[in-house]
């Protein structure tokens, strides 16, 4: 019984000296309060270490939290110790006995006494910019950059043991097409409608509320965009050949005004014309080094980790050769006057690239030993002996190295050296 009480007494001794109150006055626990704010009671914020309030400490008290954010109750009472980190995209609150914070640049959960209840694969510090919401209701909400076009996430749902659940999709279900013919009487607000197919039916009598429940005609392969979002959308976005990347996200205005059948875009990367009807879906991704973006009739994405160029209708039509996501970050130009360029990472130097010139058929072209390359055509009447009907498939270009310059084929090959007016 003795050594139980000295257990007991030995216990209670240790928890006081754990608890650890930080000494504010009262205007910085309001400045504190307001900019941080409580979360199932519990605030996280930098443990402030005034040095007129050190005699108010034990010895060892501030010992490794000076500085450091840790976890504090309404009494200013340290809960959580340092140990984690702040992630870049969010601040950590707790919600429904966890937390989401950094360690090891790696996004988790915490629970109310510090223990790692859940971790992710998501990088809490990195370009894809990964965010996680408090949970609610037994879920939170996870933003999952893409790394490579901003502000575009892949957008799910977590269990509290870390599992990701799978959501059901509501949307519209649209029955066989009718011709509806309809008066309203004001005086009973009953409305007579005739459906009428193929021949007349018998007129049915439905109320006011049901008659507007008849489904709307909902196109399909289309991206649901407010008119304003979409103005803006195409001054932010580049668009060539009627063509324009759109991550489908399936909100809740996207559902609401989407057919059945494109639930299956939902979360993927899809180019559609500018009217937002999908052209391309499925069978690419998305480079690591650059955003797609087609010019005349070609686009380079991914493919199988390969960087190719497709046409307008998704089919593959030059094979580059090249990694798409690999540490050197190949990158594919545009496509302008019939030439792209290829950049092959070094891989012993960061940064450092090689160049290719490829024409539409993928083969390599000598173009890029020319300076201000540009169309024949546009430079003529600038040359004593360059003819109009000469210009027709070359290029006026200034050699690297003794600044002359000549008519060049699109192969790359010389044609002849032009003498200045």
């Amino acid at each position: 019984m003795r050594v139980l009480l000295l257990i007991l007494v030995s216990a209670c001794f240790q928890w006081s000296q754990a608890q650890v109150k930080l000494c504010l006055d009262s205007t910085l626990k309001l400045a504190y309060t307001k900019k941080y704010g409580f979360s199932d009671g519990l605030m996280c914020m930098p443990f402030y270490c005034d040095p007129f309030c050190q005699p108010a400490y034990k010895k060892g008290d501030t010992l490794g939290l000076c500085g450091k954010f840790v976890f504090v109750d309404r009494n200013f009472v340290v809960k959580v110790k340092p140990g984690f980190e702040i992630p870049c995209g969010f601040e950590p609150r707790f919600s429904e006995g966890l937390c989401a914070v950094s360690l090891k640049n790696q996004l988790c959960f915490i629970d109310t006494m510090g223990q790692v209840k859940i971790t992710t694969d998501l990088l809490a510090c990195s370009n894809h910019k990964n965010r996680i919401l408090p949970f609610k209701n037994g879920r939170a909400k996870v933003y999952r950059g893409s790394g490579t076009l901003k502000n575009y996430y892949e957008v799910y749902y977590i269990d509290k043991e870390g599992k990701r659940i799978r959501e059901p999709l509501l949307v519209h279900v649209r029955k066989k097409p009718v011709r509806v013919i309809a008066s309203v009487n004001k005086r009973d607000t009953t409305i007579r409608v005739a459906v009428n197919n193929d021949q007349l039916e018998p007129e049915l009598e439905l109320s006011e509320a049901d008659f507007f429940e008849i489904p709307r005609s909902i196109p399909r392969g289309k991206y649901p965009m407010t008119e304003g979002d979409l103005q803006m959308y195409l001054k932010s976005m580049p668009h060539h050949d009627n063509r324009m990347l759109i991550y489908f996200e399936c909100g809740q205005y996207q559902i609401d005004n989407m057919a059945e059948e494109d639930t299956m875009y939902c979360g993927k990367f899809v180019f559609t014309d500018t009217f937002l009807n999908v052209k391309i879906a499925g069978g690419f991704n998305l480079p690591c080094g650059f955003e797609p973006e087609f010019r005349e009739g070609l686009c380079a994405v991914s493919k199988n980790n390969y960087i190719v160029y497709i046409d307008t209708m998704g089919n593959t039509v030059i094979n580059t050769g090249l990694k798409a996501c690999d540490t050197i970050l190949n990158k594919a130009s545009t496509f302008k006057n019939g030439i792209a360029t290829l950049y092959v990472g070094d891989r012993r130097t960061k940064g450092l690239y090689t160049t290719q010139a490829i024409n539409t058929k993928g083969e390599r072209v000598r173009l890029l030993e020319f300076d201000d390359l540009d169309l024949a055509e546009k430079f003529i009447g600038k040359f004593k002996n360059l003819l109009p009907e000469e210009c027709e498939g070359c290029f006026i270009g200034k050699g690297k190295t003794n600044g002359l310059w000549f008519l060049v084929e699109k192969s790359g090959k010389i044609r002849k050296k032009l003498d200045l007016k």
